[in-house]
């Protein structure tokens, strides 16, 4: 009977040493494709503290405004609002490109580094000099 049990456990055992722990939020090799509902931008001065600005301009009643990443490199921001009629309406800017090489993203002549892209959450920042002060914006979406 021990012996049984000894077995078992040890199958257990081998079967639970395989399974892989990996995690999603440093897959950089995970596809960016699809829409991403905007959701907060954080910045942050001079290495300073980070101040969260949540995204408060979805339209009430319309879908969450977007960006999308179509594949073969098309990149859209959408921002839905009411028509005259009350229907919801897409605006859109002129589209765009995109590129990503591991956590290297370029959209059009601007380069970011991903910081999180799994399956929920996209995230990537990008440092600019204003005035001589080092900013660092960092852009958070959630998967629509």
């Amino acid at each position: 009977m021990k012996k049984k049990l000894f077995l078992i456990c040890a199958f257990a055992m081998a079967g639970l040493s395989m399974i892989s722990c990996n995690s999603d939020d440093e897959d950089f090799e995970r596809s960016i494709v699809g829409k991403w509902n905007y959701n907060k931008t954080i910045v942050s001065t001079n290495g300073g503290t980070p101040v969260d600005s949540p995204y408060n301009e979805h339209e009430e009643g319309c879908n969450k405004d977007y960006v999308e990443f179509v594949q073969g490199g098309v990149f859209r921001d959408v921002i839905l609002f009411k028509n005259q009629q009350g229907v919801c309406t897409e605006d859109t800017a002129p589209n765009s490109t995109w590129t990503k090489d591991n956590s290297t993203l370029t959209i059009g002549n601007d380069v970011y580094t991903i910081v999180t892209l799994n399956g929920s959450e996209l995230r990537y920042e990008n440092t600019t000099d204003v005035s001589g002060v080092p900013v660092k914006v960092v852009k958070v979406y959630t998967k629509n």
